[in-house]
């Protein structure tokens, strides 16, 4: 009679025994605390929501500006649209940076987005000139009393680059930061928040009919 061949020692599976009821738990992982170094330069959030608030400010006045643009005005409309939508952006992009500061993380104190920053508020600038920026101020003094167009073309056809010199000089400003930086920022901010001001004027003046 044949029997049946012995399992190979492969096939044998060895179960370990369990251990003892009063064995010992595995000691817990211990979680090291992330120490923030003090005076470590930041982001502010301080000046990201001042600037998100300014925008949205300004994005009140536009709007109510253009509610009362004349209807055949079609080019001028398209012009404060396209500033509204950029003062949206600034505010979502300031506002959500203001929320996210609030947890300090440290930075360095010098970051070249300033400079960017100031480099694109210059550009924003010439292009509003060569717009016709400055004819728009000349003219709010004379018979003329201005046009909304020559006022609000130089910053909506330049409107990528002058939305990034404010959020960049909002982002890149330092709290402990080195004072070339900061300077750079708050002078980025001022030109391009100078330009954005200037056309929100002019929008709520060329609504109420005080210009053309």
């Amino acid at each position: 009679m044949s029997t049946p061949a012995d399992p190979a020692g492969d096939d044998l599976v060895i179960v370990p025994p369990p251990p003892p009821a009063d064995a010992p738990a595995p000691p817990a992982e211990t979680l090291t605390p992330i120490v923030l170094p003090a005076g470590a330069p930041t982001r502010s959030p301080v000046l990201l929501l001042a600037v998100a608030i300014a925008a949205a400010a300004g994005f009140i006045v536009n709007l109510a500006g253009l509610v009362g643009f004349p209807h055949n005005a079609p080019v001028e409309q398209i012009y404060a649209l396209g500033i509204s939508v950029d003062l949206l952006a600034i505010v979502v992009v300031c506002g959500l940076g203001a929320l996210m500061s609030r947890r300090g993380y440290p930075l360095r104190a010098e970051t070249p987005l300033t400079v960017v920053a100031l480099a694109f508020a210059v550009g924003a600038a010439l292009l509003w000139m060569v717009a016709g920026g400055i004819a728009s101020v000349i003219q709010l003094f004379t018979a003329e009393g201005g046009r909304y167009m020559y006022a609000s073309a130089g910053l909506f056809f330049g409107g990528a680059i002058w939305v990034l010199a404010v959020v960049f000089g909002a982002h890149g400003y330092r709290r402990g930061g080195t004072p070339r930086n900061n300077a750079l920022a708050i002078a980025a901010l001022a030109l391009a928040g100078g330009l954005a001001g200037y056309a929100i004027f002019s929008s709520l003046t060329y609504g109420l009919g005080f210009t053309n």
